[in-house]
């Protein structure tokens, strides 16, 4: 049974970068965020929410399609199996990737997604998770019930929204409300 990466909860994404970190060390032996695999970034500053950009592990990747090289492969589950020699650097893989999830190395050549899973294990907060998948990238269906939800109230709620209404045993000094 083949496995992919998912973003299974964005709301709790704080911007660590503990899984960037931990892709470009696993996978280029340095901790440069240039070199992972995923990518965080803000939606417009500090104070709105990250979006972790993850390969979608495509089906039909446009991104294969896109290679005049033969560079990308198709990989159980879906998404591509990336051949580093075979790369020339043109870019055309990035400019297909639907959701902007490729990007180049220094040497010229594309950063893709293995879907290893190394991500997930660094990040504290359980934003990425990964997922069984059938070989041919549909998702695998193991349980029929309804699932309890767990996660916060809303998925587009602040932090602050999130947690105001828990008590920490922290009281606000008065007049600050």
């Amino acid at each position: 049974m083949a496995k992919r990466l998912k973003v299974a909860n964005p709301a709790r994404c704080i911007g660590c970068y503990s899984c960037m970190m931990a892709c470009a060390r696993t996978w280029y032996d340095t901790i440069s965020l240039k070199n992972s695999r995923i990518n965080i970034q803000t939606s417009g500053g500090i104070e709105t929410p990250y979006n972790a950009i993850v390969c979608h592990a495509c089906v039909d990747p446009p991104c294969m399609r896109a290679c005049p090289v033969g560079a990308l492969t198709k990989r159980k589950g879906g998404g591509v199996i990336f051949n580093k020699e075979l790369c020339n650097g043109c870019g055309n893989c990035i400019e297909a990737c639907i959701v902007g999830a490729i990007h180049l190395d220094a040497e010229k050549k594309a950063v893709i997604c293995k879907h290893c899973g190394v991500c997930t294990k660094f990040c504290p907060h359980d934003v990425l998770e990964m997922i069984e998948v059938e070989d041919s990238g549909e998702l695998k269906v193991t349980d029929t019930n309804p699932v309890e939800d767990t996660g916060p109230e809303s998925l587009t709620a602040s932090h602050k929204e999130i947690y105001e209404k828990k008590d920490f045993g922290e009281k606000e000094p008065e007049g600050e409300k």
